[in-house]
């Protein structure tokens, strides 16, 4: 990973990028240094072991070009603290096309420390091109999914200490401690899991961070029928395709005999946010002229959940990290019973702490919503959390109020001033992920829907990197966005400007478009009363239907009201061309035909055929009659 001059070292698939556009890459081209470095990684190792006798294998995609092909030799180096191993790739290796360079180094047994330096470096030499052109070169990629560059080596990565079971009930608890160099991002940036008799738990396990590593607990509910015995329990952890760790362990279960005081397992530590969690936001917002109301409801399951639960259960812990956020309620501690702390659950007295602090300022709003919930605050109101209103937040807990992943709502219900005479554009929604070195949300759902009031306009609406709908509906004008799921990194922006112009207000809009139709056909019907009306009225219907149909697709108001001023002027050129109805009346004769009067009846009756003599029936006294000539 990284540039070729300052590059790293990662054992998570998850940190390759996505796009081969954000490979990293060096070209090496024909030069007369004896020696071309093409890149340097290296990582800061975190644990102390032994490793083993091994050969360790570089493979580094790469791409000829400009020539047919290139002989090459290349040196890979190994520092492992202050042990230094180096390799080549064999005698001229020829390459063509696109392909990887593998390059291998024998690596002797040694013992790596806590804090050494574990450093690889590729260099080339003696580079021959054949037919080569003017940008004859070789580029070595990296960092990407598309252009994986991999080394393989047998090297301490990750201690496992599956610790004893803990009983409450009939659910069992068992907690697993990692210890790396990579502390919580060993299990945030794996897959993992364990399986229980060889059954597969699905519930998502809870992460806590301890010294040097982090802790995971999954859980499992015990049969109905089982009451004691000897469970195994294996566990796998995958940091990237082709490497599974595993570990297994024998535990003994007796169901009743509960493990824990608390009255339910609970974490001594405070759980990570880092185990994944799925986000979906909605927006509900209203224009009325002079605010705009807005409910913001947030909601969110899995690690997120968890921390939140046993925050708030920790109010007033003085045992809390130094960068906990809980920390910020400690002036609350006064207002929560003895017997609500600790308890394994989260009681009114806590709820009502966290709401009288969010409630309480601007800033503290700010603080849980970026430091607690890494989510943009301005990006879910549309304005500093400072300009708001008067607020009222409220927190869901869900199904259960125990130590739990189960979703959390939190609605907040606010609103702002807004004079629309400052012609200033409103963000209806953008970005509200927090851009971070980790990944605290997995899944992101958005709706968000901006509605107006009869005599409001929502204005021009601008959008980028995401869709929206803008409808128009004669009482209702509304802005919506559906997104199922979001990529939390994606950069987007929603805005709209109203224009504060009381004739582009949706009812008044659409009662005028509909009275210069009514003008249209008016003025149709009067400058044609001796010529057809049909051309002027048919141009008046459509371009009546095309400015219904911009209208609610919430175009710009003055696009709908030039098409319908279009059907009125209009109406003056295609009435003047017009034909005159005695006119259409002969063109009518010439289609029908000659025809005769029936003597009896005096009815017209077509003559159709010009075949003579010729006897044909009155249609209306049904007469025969008898045409000679």
């Amino acid at each position: 990973m990284g540039e070729s001059d300052d590059g790293s070292l990662t054992p998570f698939q998850e940190d390759l990028a996505s796009d081969s556009s954000d490979s990293e890459s060096t070209l090496v081209t024909p030069s007369v240094l004896s020696e071309i470095k093409v890149g340097t990684w290296e990582v800061t190792w975190g644990t102390e072991g032994a490793y083993e006798n091994s050969t360790w294998e570089l493979t580094i995609p790469y791409e000829v070009q400009g020539a047919a092909g290139v002989t090459i030799n290349s040196t890979l180096e190994v520092r492992i603290g202050g042990s230094f191993y180096d390799g080549d790739g064999g005698l001229n290796p020829f390459l063509s096309g696109s392909g990887s360079l593998q390059v291998s180094v024998d690596v002797g047994s040694g013992q790596v420390n806590d804090g050494d330096r574990v450093q690889i470096s590729l260099t080339v030499r003696n580079l021959m091109f054949s037919q080569p052109g003017d940008d004859a070169g070789v580029r070595f990629f990296w960092g990407s999914e598309a252009h994986d560059a991999q080394i393989t080596m047998r090297f301490p990565l990750v201690d496992i200490e599956m610790k004893d079971a803990s009983v409450l009930g009939n659910l069992v608890y068992f907690p697993i401690v990692l210890k790396s160099g990579f502390d919580d991002r060993m299990w945030s940036g794996s897959t993992g899991g364990i399986s229980v008799q060889g059954s597969q738990i699905s519930q998502m396990p809870i992460a806590t961070g301890v010294d040097g590593g982090v802790e995971v607990t999954f859980f499992w509910e015990a049969p109905d029928d089982f009451q004691s015995g000897t469970i195994t329990v294996d566990f796998y952890l995958i940091p990237q395709d082709g490497l599974q760790i595993t570990d297994a362990k024998n535990h003994e279960i007796v169901i009743g005999e509960d493990d824990d005081d608390v009255g339910g397992w609970y974490p001594a530590n405070e759980p990570l946010r880092t185990g994944g969690s799925t986000l979906d936001l909605e927006i509900n917002a209203e224009w009325d002229g002079y605010e705009v109301h807005r409910e913001a409801i947030i909601r969110f399951d899995g690690s997120m959940s968890q921390w939140m639960r046993w925050g708030l259960d920790n109010i007033g812990n003085q045992s809390l990290g130094s960068n906990s956020w809980w920390r910020n309620l400690n002036s609350y501690s006064d207002s929560v019973p003895s017997n609500d702390r600790h308890n394994g659950r989260v009681d009114d007295s806590e709820l009502l702490a966290l709401q009288g602090h969010l409630t309480g300022s601007a800033s503290n709003l700010r603080s849980f919503m970026s430091n607690g919930l890494y989510l943009e605050v301005e990006a879910i109101l549309g304005v500093n959390p400072i300009e708001l209103g008067p607020s009222e937040i409220t927190v869901d807990m869900g199904a259960t109020r125990a130590f739990s992943a189960d979703a959390i709502t939190i609605t907040i219900d606010t609103s702002y001033n807004y004079d629309s005479s400052e012609g200033t554009r409103q963000i209806l929604v953008e970005t509200f992920v927090r851009t971070s070195q980790d990944e605290y949300w997995t899944d992101v759902g958005l709706t968000a829907e901006l509605k107006s009031t009869l005599f409001e306009d929502l204005g021009a609406v601008a959008s980028d990197e995401i869709q929206y709908k803008h409808r128009r509906w004669v009482v209702l004008e509304a802005i919506t966005i559906e997104e199922e799921d979001l990529d939390p990194d994606l950069d987007f922006r929603v805005e709209y400007q109203p224009s504060g112009f009381i004739l582009y207000g949706v009812l008044i809009g659409a009662a005028m478009s509909v009275l210069f139709l009514s003008i249209g056909i008016g003025f149709a019907m009067s400058l044609t009363k001796r010529r057809t009306s049909v051309p002027a009225l048919v141009t008046v219907v459509t371009l009546g239907c095309l400015s219904l149909v911009i209208y609610v697709l919430g175009m710009p108001m003055p696009i709908v009201f030039g098409v319908s001023l279009a059907s009125v002027f209009l109406v003056f050129p295609v009435a003047l061309v017009s034909p005159k109805d005695e006119t259409v009346q002969k063109m009518a004769k010439q289609i029908r035909g000659p025809s005769i009067t029936c003597p009896v009846c005096s009815t017209k009756v077509t003559v159709e055929s010009d075949v003579r003599p010729l006897r044909m029936e009155c249609p209306s006294c049904e007469n025969m009659l008898r045409i000679e000539e």
